[in-house]
């Protein structure tokens, strides 16, 4: 089997952050239905997700969104991440 493409993002986690912790996560995507719908049901897959901030382009074109959340592990976090790049119409992971 391939190496695991998170395993220098696990690393880092790992090094940077002593669990439980609260991780900040922050990702920007279309200003669109589809986005804010995708979102809802990203929402709903995790416990201990809250949304903090919520800031429009200033064209309105795209929304970021911040969120913290309650991590177990540095796999958890993990898990968030590969939950949040299947978000239709997601732009970036920050």
């Amino acid at each position: 089997m391939g190496a695991d493409p998170f395993q220098k993002f696990r690393d880092l986690l790992e090094a940077n952050y002593q669990f439980p912790c609260t991780y900040i996560h922050k990702f920007i995507g279309k200003n669109s239905p589809i986005f804010r719908n995708s979102v809802v049901d990203f929402e709903k897959k995790f416990i201990g997700l809250t949304k903090t901030t919520e800031r429009m382009s200033a064209s309105n074109a795209h929304v970021a969104l911040t969120y913290d959340y309650l991590a177990g592990s540095a796999d958890e976090i993990i898990e968030l991440t590969k939950e949040t790049q299947k978000i239709n119409d997601l732009i970036y992971i920050l």
